[in-house]
């Protein structure tokens, strides 16, 4: 791709999705490139041309905003198996488990490891309406391995008062999927304005949070009813926990044994 292509794909991701919907001639302009640029970038992607590319990015946008009624009426009776073949409801879940890890990012994976991993760095979860049960999840795992994990607080104030001490050694982890929250963007987008690391963990539409994060993991799931499936993203989660665990090594191992002695001590078990 030509450096001049390139600067059409930074303007489309800066405000996106707004941007794509510009004529040629104002997408030129706001990416200070010619019209044949921007022609040229859309088919580069695959598409007839312009007008070909808006569509698909139409068709992107209704995905990406797709309701739990809207999956139910468009999936209907995808998930019923034939009498007696239970095993049939694995094989969907098991595609979209290889189509996960074969699309992850290898750089994005390790850079989300070494953040952490690393015991001088803070770490922050947060999730949506849908999601927060995954970033639940993640941070007791994490909370097992390492000190300083922390779910963002949802009240206003607690909210407000962890933010302001956001800094450089912070990293904030977010789980933002489709029907994407305005709250998870001003999260993020303040978190990297006060340069603080930044995970962004989201679907195969990729979350507006994307264009702020130093890593992007996506997990893919196939339409099967009005909820999208937790399995990959879930499996996502376990590859995080045993590779930290390894990453980490003897301090994890002293962290789990000093976790089972205060269980016993409390007699919480």
């Amino acid at each position: 791709m030509y450096p001049s292509e390139r600067k059409v794909a930074r303007t489309l991701l800066a405000a996106y999705p707004v941007a794509g919907f510009e004529t040629v001639a104002g997408l030129a302009d706001l990416a200070e490139v010619s019209g044949a640029t921007v022609v040229r970038f859309a088919t580069r992607l695959g598409y007839s041309g312009f007008p070909d590319f808006q569509k698909a990015l139409r068709g992107e946008l209704e995905q990406r905003s797709a309701s739990p009624t809207t999956l139910y009426e468009r999936t209907g009776s995808k998930r019923v198996a034939p009498a007696g073949d239970l095993a049939a409801f694995v094989e969907p879940s098991v595609e979209d488990l290889r189509a996960t890890f074969a699309g992850l990012s290898g750089h994005d994976f390790e850079t989300t490891i070494e953040m952490l991993a690393n015991p001088k760095r803070r770490i922050w979860l947060v999730g949506g309406r849908y999601s927060v049960f995954l970033a639940e999840y993640l941070s007791a795992s994490l909370q097992q391995l390492r000190p300083n994990v922390q779910m963002v607080p949802e009240m206003a104030s607690l909210r407000g008062a962890t933010m302001a001490g956001f800094e450089s050694k912070d990293v904030l982890v977010a789980f933002d999927f489709r029907r994407y929250e305005a709250d998870t963007r001003n999260l993020v987008h303040y978190a990297k304005v006060r340069k603080a690391g930044v995970v962004v963990i989201t679907d195969k539409w990729v979350s507006p949070c994307a264009s702020d994060a130093d890593a992007v993991l996506t997990s893919i799931a196939s339409e099967r009813g009005p909820f999208d499936s937790v399995v990959p993203v879930m499996a996502l989660v376990e590859v995080l926990f045993e590779t930290l665990v390894h990453r980490i090594g003897d301090p994890a191992r002293h962290r789990i044994e000093q976790i089972e002695q205060t269980v016993q001590q409390l007699d919480l078990i």
